[in-house]
């Protein structure tokens, strides 16, 4: 059976995760807004006028009709989809290294968008728009962690912190003096990362697993009357990519148990607290000496 409210909220998701008006949306595939309004609103389903939504928004009928995956190719688009999924979590578990963004400290934002900052004339750079809406949603996201005090558990390869630690942020082909100075960050990032396994806010739980993983990393979000999974290739740590490959959101069943039983097997022997902050110093440690 098909849920029309569903497929409603769903349609004014994607609409705002493309920054577009309901007027110049309705007029983009040749509808009325009050039309469109009653789309969005639930009240109305036609399968023809779903697929030019669905092409207009950059995603399939099916995403909309909830039937299958949703795949995204734009970065920005990608982290405005999952800004709106995260509010709605009332869990949060992500497999990713070396950092969840919502965790970095308050100098991570200025030396990220340093970083993108400097890629600008680069064929693969973020327009300055496009930089402006990422600066917005990732504020977004950090605060809706923060107020909500969802339930966050985050898994962190200790292969992809030494990486970082060697590297920090690079975008391109950064000089010199940027590069260490992106090193002296990811330093920084780093020391906050152990006071985080020490003095974890609130909901949060962080596990440094020394095994590889298996894949690109990936995140599953609870919410109140479903389960999805994200797996993205847009990585706001090192390597950093904000251009190339498909992000996938899915509510697969099998997917999500199987991804949640890979997460369980990392947790089962991750290092937490005292003994992940220790894990972390010393890497620290070597790269200084």
């Amino acid at each position: 059976m098909i849920d029309v409210t569903e497929i409603g909220r769903r349609l004014k998701s994607h609409r705002g995760g493309t920054n577009m008006s309901i007027d110049a949306a309705a007029r983009s595939i040749g509808i009325s807004r009050a039309l469109l309004y009653r789309y969005e609103a639930g009240d109305i389903v036609k399968l023809e006028t779903l697929q030019r939504l669905a092409q207009l928004y950059g995603t399939s009928i099916g995403a909309l009709l909830g039937s299958d995956q949703d795949h995204l190719t734009n970065s920005v688009l990608f982290f405005e989809r999952l800004e709106k999924l995260e509010a709605e979590a009332t869990r949060i578990t992500t497999v990713f290294g070396p950092l969840a963004y919502v965790l970095t400290g308050d100098h991570y934002e200025d030396a990220l968008f340093r970083a993108l900052a400097a890629s600008e004339g680069n064929e693969d750079a973020l327009t300055t728009g496009e930089l402006a809406r990422l600066r917005r949603v990732l504020r977004r996201r950090k605060a809706n962690l923060r107020e909500k005090r969802t339930h966050f558990i985050n898994i962190v390869p200790a292969t992809e912190i030494e990486r970082f630690l060697a590297t920090g942020i690079v975008a391109f082909d950064m000089p010199a003096a940027d590069r260490a100075m992106q090193r002296k960050l990811a330093l920084k990032e780093m020391e906050h990362f152990i006071h985080l396994l020490t003095n974890p806010p609130m909901g949060v739980q962080i596990g440094v697993t020394r095994k590889p993983l298996p894949t690109a990393g990936f995140q599953i979000l609870v919410m109140k009357n479903r389960t999805l999974l994200v797996n993205s290739p847009f990585r706001l740590g090192e390597p950093l990519n904000l251009r190339y490959g498909v992000a996938t959101i899915s509510g697969d069943d099998q997917a999500v148990r199987l991804h949640e039983g890979l997460v369980a097997r990392l947790w089962q022997d991750a290092l937490t607290g005292h003994k992940a902050a220790d894990e972390i110093a010393a890497l620290i440690k070597a790269r200084r000496d």
